[in-house]
């Protein structure tokens, strides 16, 4: 039976992704999102609080960000650049990074998957500017592509964020095909 716990936003989790950007410094940042969402085929979304007011201020001037998935190796030193703030932490240093053309966007060389985007909007809402991203450079670890030179997201195992218990989550196997598993149903 199902129980009615109020207005609770349950599209959590969601994945768990870390923001690597140029502050006004020069210090390259790193900071964890997890309020992500895909707009289009071609665009994403990622939300930041405006209490991370350094990295939103880079955001919005440099017009780049990498945007990189998690995996569960990874853990540890990604809830650390949420804890740590960088008004007073140099989380440079944390992990490996390179810029490719996107100078301000740095790649984050032991992340399965890092995106160097360009921003195409900035919306506001309540406490959030929200990013909408576009894509200019994907770049993946070679082990975690598939034959068809697609990526693996079994082998990346991405890790999911879950806000009601505060928690991170591995993903698991795949359990059906995408417009293959119904195909029977409606026999």
């Amino acid at each position: 039976m199902l129980k009615d716990i109020g207005a609770v936003m349950a599209l959590y989790p969601t994945p768990t992704t870390l923001v690597g950007t140029v502050l006004a410094d020069g210090r390259v940042n790193f900071l964890p999102i997890a309020h992500v969402g895909i707009v289009e085929h071609d665009q994403f979304l990622i939300s930041l609080n405006q209490g991370h007011k350094l990295d939103v201020e880079a955001i919005r001037k440099n017009g780049v960000v990498s945007v990189s998935l998690v995996s569960p190796d990874m853990v540890q030193a990604v809830d650390w650049c949420g804890i740590a703030k960088a008004e007073n932490t140099d989380k440079s240093r944390v992990f490996p990074w390179h810029f490719d053309e996107l100078e301000k966007a740095p790649v984050v060389e032991n992340a399965p998957v890092c995106m160097t985007c360009r921003v195409t909007q900035v919306l506001t809402f309540g406490h959030n500017d929200d990013f909408i991203l576009q894509p200019v450079h994907t770049y993946v670890q070679e082990e975690d592509l598939d034959a068809g030179q697609k990526i693996d997201y079994e082998k990346i195992s991405p890790v999911l964020f879950e806000f009601q218990h505060a928690q991170y989550l591995a993903t698991g196997k795949v359990i059906a095909g995408c417009w293959e598993a119904g195909k029977e149903y409606g026999k």
